[in-house]
């Protein structure tokens, strides 16, 4: 028995021995395996940083400063680029800035977390890392959200060689959570806005070719417009003559606004209408090129002299006489007719309203009258003529009469010519007080190349608006639009650019031309009497508040024949069937900047968080070959250094805070660590400890 336990005895020895001969070989044939693995010794930038954060580092900054151009190219580009009218246009505006800044976010927040991988290594070279955060910022070396988890990981532990560090993480927090509202922050400042685009339109129609069947499907002597109510006052283009026909520079024909005494004349007066039938469309037009109906809309109205004047009452209000004219006016002409070739009164048969005891007498009461020419007819040519190929305009009379009990104001302005009348077939007999003056319009039109253009802001046509207050007509913005007193600006409509406004080739007839289809054919159905409830109600009231306001029948004449003008115009553009290419610059409404603050900010702050990466880097370059990041494995092998191998391994099941109490407890708490080369090995040890 004793024989077989010494036996069992010397086994077990001889197991033990070869137990740990067996350890002590596998421990050995590591080590001799460790000893043949390959090692990194490279201690250059690129081989501490790693590829992968190299990387990141350079392409975050390509893509910030590409993002910071574009949209700097957002901010400052103007609609002569071509490339940002595309964008604006298209409404990519917001959707530019929102992709611009989702990249700048992205690309900022990767380089704060590598930067906080680089301070984290930084701050363990340095020896600055209190032990209870050692494991924290260890692992920060490889992955972590940023560098607010720095600074939550040191708190207060910050000391005064550690500092820049901490302000370095400070401040990339902020700039990093800053550019994360950059988004908002851009796009409070982009908002809609009115931008003048040129485009080019292929076929404009403009005309009705007289050889058309537009045209000759329609007779123009029997169409009227003075019992339309105009829908809108469609905005036209105008051009004033400052000329002289005693200059010789001075066109043919062309004169410039007279109000001599006895007379006032528009001068020669340019309009054209534009061929944009959409009111819409024409309401966001800033320019136009190309052609157009321009129609001479002069207009001079004279003191006449008046024979043979017969006034009855029997069968409504009737005024017949003569008239002729004291002074000739600029560019006038006489057709001298061969019979009675020294005749040059102008007969009129006119029936006319008079303001009476129950009239409202707020405007007068404008009767507009049609006569004819006895014998040579005489009258204004339009500049429109060419020399020796001159033709007369027509003649009209306006007469404001008012009962002789009514109390009313007249013009005392020596255009009027005042008569005192009294019916002889009339009982009781009713005495009138009337003022007549002589008028000539040159309305004529062609169609001609034309250049409109009218400065922001771009004002509104006007619309004749039933007032239900007064019960009357609202017609300040006609007739500040019709009126010569205000600015074109003011009118809201457009400049008219110089040019030559004479036929290159007038027709024997201008009756035959497109010009006078669309436009002035309206004049033809001026009749002997249109006065208030004989004419259209919303274009008298227009016509009698002019003459009233301004106290010129030239102007207001001139209104009227523009207003029915227009309405011909509009009415019969659908007829069109003559095409050119036109130009045009119309406000397009479109998403764009409107303020420079948020691009400021967002821009001040993408400049110093790259100023910061860029610190960051250099100062990591200079940290010296023991700062790696981007390595898992090193940075949790370090950890297994003297400062902690006592205890670390009962870690595993506990959490920070029991460790922290144990390192307090130990008065370890406030012992600094660094990473350390202990004997060839880099380990995380006691700051004061070296080897």
């Amino acid at each position: 028995m004793e024989r077989h336990e010494l036996e069992l005895g010397l086994l077990n020895d001889v197991s033990s021995r070869d137990t740990r001969d067996t350890k002590s070989l596998l421990e050995s044939d590591i080590d001799l395996e460790c000893d043949r693995l390959p090692h990194d010794n490279c201690s250059s930038l690129v081989s501490r940083l790693g590829k992968f954060h190299l990387a990141i580092i350079l392409s975050t900054f390509v893509l910030c400063f590409g993002c910071l151009a574009f949209l700097t190219f957002i901010w400052v580009a103007d609609l002569r680029n071509t490339v940002w009218l595309g964008i604006v246009l298209v409404g990519w505006t917001t959707r530019s800035v929102t992709i611009s800044t989702l990249i700048i976010r992205w690309a900022t927040a990767a380089q704060a977390t590598t930067c906080t991988s680089i301070l984290a290594a930084m701050l363990f070279v340095s020896g600055e890392v209190p032990l209870p955060a050692a494991a924290a910022l260890s692992t920060m070396r490889f992955e972590n959200t940023g560098p607010w988890s720095l600074l939550l990981s040191m708190r207060v532990e910050w000391r005064w060689r550690s500092s820049p560090v901490g302000l370095l993480a400070f401040f990339l927090s902020f700039t990093t959570l800053a550019l994360q509202f950059s988004s908002s922050a851009l796009l409070s400042q982009v908002g809609i806005a009115s931008l003048p685009v040129r485009k080019t339109i292929p076929r404009t129609y403009y005309a009705a070719d007289p050889a058309g069947q537009s045209f000759r499907s329609q007779d123009i002597s029997l169409v009227s417009y003075i019992d339309t109510t105009p829908i809108e006052y469609p905005a036209f283009a105008e051009w004033i003559s400052l000329g002289d026909v005693s200059n010789f520079s001075t066109p043919h024909g062309e004169v410039r606004p007279n109000t001599d005494r006895g007379i006032r004349d528009t001068g020669t007066v340019m309009r054209a209408f534009l061929p944009i039938r959409d009111a819409v469309e024409r309401s966001v037009l800033t320019e136009y090129q190309g052609y157009g109906t321009v129609v001479d809309s002069r207009v001079v109205c004279m003191k006449p002299n008046l024979t043979d004047v017969v006034y009855s009452a029997g069968d409504g209000y009737r005024l017949t006489g003569l008239a002729d004219i004291h002074t000739k006016p600029r560019a006038h002409l006489r057709r001298v007719d061969y019979i009675n070739s020294s005749d040059t009164s102008y007969a009129f048969d006119c029936g006319f309203a008079a303001a009476g005891r129950y009239t409202d007498t707020q405007i007068w009461p404008i009767t507009l009258c049609r006569g004819r020419y006895r014998g040579s007819k005489q009258g204004i040519f339009s500049a429109m003529d060419p020399m020796g190929q001159e033709e007369a305009g027509e003649t009209y009379l306006l007469i404001n009469a008012t009962l002789k009990e009514t109390i009313t104001d007249f013009d005392d302005s020596d255009v009027w010519e005042t008569l005192s009348l009294t019916s002889s077939d009339y009982t009781p007999t009713l005495h009138v007080t009337a003022q007549l003056t002589l008028c000539m319009a040159a309305f004529e039109a062609q169609d001609m190349k034309i250049h409109a253009s009218r400065r922001l802001p771009v004002t509104h046509e006007p619309v004749l608006a039933w007032d239900t207050t007064t019960g009357a007509y609202n017609t300040t913005n006609v007739l500040r639009q019709l009126g010569t007193s205000s600015s074109l600006q003011e009118r809201g409509i457009f400049q008219l650019a110089p040019r030559s406004w004479q036929w290159q080739d007038r027709p024997w007839s201008v009756l035959l031309t497109s010009g006078t289809f669309s436009t002035t054919s309206a004049l033809m159905r001026i009749r002997d009497r249109m006065y208030t409830r004989m004419m259209n109600g919303a274009q008298y009231v227009v016509f009698a508040q002019m003459v009233t306001t301004t106290g010129n029948p030239a102007v207001a004449l001139q209104a009227y024949f523009t207003t029915l003008c227009a309405i011909a115009y509009y009415d019969r553009i659908v007829m069109f069937d003559t095409a050119a290419p036109s130009t045009r610059v119309s406000l397009v409404q479109v998403t764009r900047p409107l303020g420079w603050t948020g691009y400021i900010m967002v821009t001040s702050v993408l400049v110093v968080h790259l100023i910061l990466v860029m610190l960051v880097t250099l100062a990591f370059r200079r940290a010296g070959k023991l700062s790696r990041i981007g390595n898992a494995w090193s940075s949790v092998s370090q950890l297994f250094g003297p400062a902690t191998a006592d205890w670390i391994r009962d870690t595993g099941a506990v959490d920070d805070k029991t460790v922290k109490k144990w390192l307090k407890m130990e008065g370890r708490h406030g012992t600094l660590v660094q990473v350390q080369e202990i004997e060839d090995r880099v380990l995380i040890a006691s700051k004061e400890k070296r080897s």
